[in-house]
Protein backbone atom coordinates (compact mmCIF):
# COMPACT_ATOMS: atom_id res chain seq x y z
CA UNK A 1 0.00 0.00 0.00
CA UNK A 2 1.63 3.30 -0.94
CA UNK A 3 1.58 6.70 1.21
CA UNK A 4 1.46 10.25 0.24
CA UNK A 5 3.31 12.69 1.86
CA UNK A 6 3.89 16.44 1.48
CA UNK A 7 6.07 18.72 3.70
CA UNK A 8 7.24 22.24 3.49
CA UNK A 9 10.53 23.22 4.53
CA UNK A 10 12.70 26.31 4.62
CA UNK A 11 16.05 26.83 4.05
CA UNK A 12 18.28 30.55 4.35
CA UNK A 13 19.65 30.49 0.86
CA UNK A 14 18.10 31.63 -2.40
CA UNK A 15 16.00 28.76 -4.70
CA UNK A 16 19.22 28.47 -7.11
CA UNK A 17 21.61 27.91 -4.65
CA UNK A 18 19.71 25.74 -2.87
CA UNK A 19 18.90 23.62 -6.11
CA UNK A 20 22.44 23.59 -7.04
CA UNK A 21 23.19 22.31 -3.36
CA UNK A 22 20.63 19.69 -2.75
CA UNK A 23 20.67 18.20 -6.29
CA UNK A 24 23.31 15.78 -5.40
CA UNK A 25 22.30 15.28 -1.47
CA UNK A 26 19.06 14.61 -2.41
CA UNK A 27 19.70 12.33 -5.96
CA UNK A 28 21.75 10.15 -4.11
CA UNK A 29 19.41 9.49 -1.39
CA UNK A 30 16.67 8.98 -2.81
CA UNK A 31 19.03 6.16 -4.69
CA UNK A 32 20.03 4.47 -1.47
CA UNK A 33 16.94 4.62 0.34
CA UNK A 34 14.11 4.35 -2.13
CA UNK A 35 16.02 3.21 -5.80
CA UNK A 36 15.06 6.64 -7.25
CA UNK A 37 16.49 8.21 -9.86
CA UNK A 38 16.04 12.20 -11.31
CA UNK A 39 13.42 11.93 -13.99
CA UNK A 40 13.31 15.61 -14.37
CA UNK A 41 15.12 18.65 -13.69
CA UNK A 42 13.75 22.06 -14.71
CA UNK A 43 14.93 25.24 -12.57
CA UNK A 44 12.60 25.42 -9.80
CA UNK A 45 11.81 21.76 -9.11
CA UNK A 46 13.42 18.47 -9.45
CA UNK A 47 10.85 15.09 -9.74
CA UNK A 48 12.35 11.74 -8.98
CA UNK A 49 10.88 7.97 -10.13
CA UNK A 50 11.29 4.82 -9.38
CA UNK A 51 15.13 3.66 -11.23
CA UNK A 52 14.67 0.37 -13.37
CA UNK A 53 15.86 -2.77 -11.86
CA UNK A 54 16.06 -6.30 -11.82
CA UNK A 55 12.63 -7.51 -11.76
CA UNK A 56 11.30 -5.34 -14.17
CA UNK A 57 8.17 -6.36 -13.34
CA UNK A 58 8.49 -4.88 -9.80
CA UNK A 59 9.56 -1.64 -11.18
CA UNK A 60 6.60 -1.55 -13.73
CA UNK A 61 4.12 -1.97 -10.92
CA UNK A 62 5.71 1.05 -8.86
CA UNK A 63 5.37 3.00 -12.28
CA UNK A 64 2.03 2.57 -12.83
CA UNK A 65 1.21 2.89 -8.87
CA UNK A 66 2.32 6.62 -9.59
CA UNK A 67 5.43 6.38 -7.24
CA UNK A 68 7.24 10.07 -7.40
CA UNK A 69 8.71 12.51 -5.20
CA UNK A 70 8.91 16.11 -6.49
CA UNK A 71 10.86 18.95 -4.65
CA UNK A 72 9.19 22.49 -5.93
CA UNK A 73 11.43 25.04 -4.76
CA UNK A 74 10.02 28.94 -4.49
CA UNK A 75 11.63 32.41 -3.42
CA UNK A 76 10.50 33.69 -0.06
CA UNK A 77 11.42 36.64 2.34
CA UNK A 78 14.23 34.91 4.09
CA UNK A 79 15.61 32.34 1.76
CA UNK A 80 13.37 29.48 0.01
CA UNK A 81 10.68 27.50 0.64
CA UNK A 82 10.84 23.67 -0.62
CA UNK A 83 7.89 22.08 -0.51
CA UNK A 84 8.29 17.61 -0.67
CA UNK A 85 5.51 15.94 -1.78
CA UNK A 86 5.06 12.00 -3.19
CA UNK A 87 3.97 8.61 -2.92
CA UNK A 88 5.85 5.87 -2.21
CA UNK A 89 5.47 2.21 -1.42
CA UNK A 90 7.20 -0.54 0.81
CA UNK A 91 10.69 0.18 1.17
CA UNK A 92 10.55 3.53 -0.03
CA UNK A 93 8.19 4.53 2.49
CA UNK A 94 10.83 5.81 4.51
CA UNK A 95 11.46 8.86 2.53
CA UNK A 96 7.64 10.13 3.64
CA UNK A 97 8.74 11.15 6.96
CA UNK A 98 9.50 14.72 7.58
CA UNK A 99 12.73 14.01 9.83
CA UNK A 100 14.33 12.59 6.50
CA UNK A 101 14.00 15.16 4.61
CA UNK A 102 14.73 17.93 7.28
CA UNK A 103 17.85 15.68 7.68
CA UNK A 104 18.71 15.55 3.95
CA UNK A 105 18.29 19.21 2.85
CA UNK A 106 19.45 20.50 6.45
CA UNK A 107 16.18 22.40 6.74
CA UNK A 108 13.97 24.01 9.17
Amino acid sequence: MSRSFSYDLSLPETPTDTQARIRRGVTDQLRQTANMRLAKEQSNSLTFRPQWSWPLLATLYRIISGETVEVNLSAIDNGTRVAVSGRVAGGAEKVADRQFWAHTLGAT
